[in-house]
């Protein structure tokens, strides 16, 4: 049986181009979608921009679309990760006027529905690397299997489990290190712990 059934059903839809499996393909995705692209982006509006630029990439290459539900659903997280790394490039290279001169973050479509992380999670994760943090967003925020992180992020299911077991213990140690300065405890560390 299938992992993601709803999908599967749509996939002929989207290769058709079909309008509804468009819409029912975005009903099902774009919340773990948005929460992996602002877990990336820190930012509500970017995250909401590389959803959307996904999913036009989607309609472009709709005949293409090869395999089933799961498929499907892991080309869509690769489109947003590369997204995201385009922004991020883009974001390294502007000068820090224009940076100051964006537009509010906060003001986002309803449907995305993103919750505030941890201060201590989010000075821990602001010291792994960006691969590291995709890593953790994609197995623990989003909540993607083992063999689907591997199909994102382009590497062999073995490589991508290391992978992950090495930014989770670097996250540890971090998370760690700021609790023992004096911080408090962080509980979204303890879910990361809990889906191991």
């Amino acid at each position: 049986m299938s992992e993601y059934p709803e999908l599967d059903r749509l996939v002929d839809g989207i290769r058709r181009r079909s309008d509804d499996a468009f819409t029912d393909v975005y009903t099902l995705t774009s919340g773990g979608l948005a929460s992996f692209a602002y877990s990336m982006l820190r930012d509500r509006r970017l995250a909401e921009d590389a959803v959307q630029q996904a999913f036009l990439e989607l309609v472009r290459s709709a005949h293409t679309i090869k395999g089933d539900g799961r498929s499907l659903r892991a080309w869509l997280f690769k489109s947003v990760r590369f997204n995201c790394l385009d922004e991020i490039r883009r974001r390294s290279r502007r000068p820090e006027s224009l940076m100051a001169e964006a537009p509010d973050s906060s003001v986002v479509a309803d449907e995305l529905e993103l919750t505030e992380i941890d201060p201590v999670l989010e000075r821990a994760l602001a010291e792994l690397t960006e691969r590291q943090r995709t890593l953790i967003a994609l197995r623990h925020v989003v909540g993607l299997s083992g063999a689907e992180v591997a199909t994102v992020m382009e590497m062999t299911r073995p490589a991508a489990y290391a992978a992950t077991e090495r930014a989770e213990r670097r996250l540890r140690k971090l998370i760690e290190g700021v609790e023992s300065n004096g911080s408090a405890t962080s509980p979204s560390m303890k879910k990361v712990e809990d889906k191991r």
